[in-house]
């Protein structure tokens, strides 16, 4: 039996975070959590040890998901796939820092994400 790829989502809108679980445990992956805050995703990394992560820019409370990402790959080499509602050169230029696998603008559909996810584990 092939192991589910593991997949942490941080992000602070509910309904992407719906949307985006439903689609994705469609498609045969497992949604080990969901966060809303930088925080909480590094917490919830160190203790679920996901596969991957989409990362929203974005988030609830005082750390942002490339400050969240920067301390998460720290730890271990986690995959990030970033997430963004914003077209900012400077925000893109800081999230390439981290050396992500992707990073999209929204709005994000499953369909752009999978192929992504694929080829990370292929």
């Amino acid at each position: 039996m092939t192991k589910k790829i593991k997949i942490l989502i941080a992000e602070d809108e509910a309904i992407i975070v719906q949307c985006l679980k439903m689609e994705l445990e469609l498609h045969g992956y497992e949604v080990c959590n969901f966060v809303a805050e930088g925080e909480e995703a590094i917490e919830i990394a160190k203790e679920e040890k996901p596969d991957i992560i989409l990362m929203d820019i974005h988030l609830s409370g005082k750390m942002d998901g490339i400050e969240a990402a920067r301390q998460i790959v720290a730890l271990k080499d986690i995959p990030i796939i970033f997430m963004t509602g914003f077209n900012d050169t400077n925000i893109h230029k800081k999230a390439q820092d981290i050396n992500p696998v992707a990073y999209l603008e929204k709005p994000i559909e499953v369909y752009d994400v999978t192929p992504i996810i694929e080829s990370v584990f292929k």
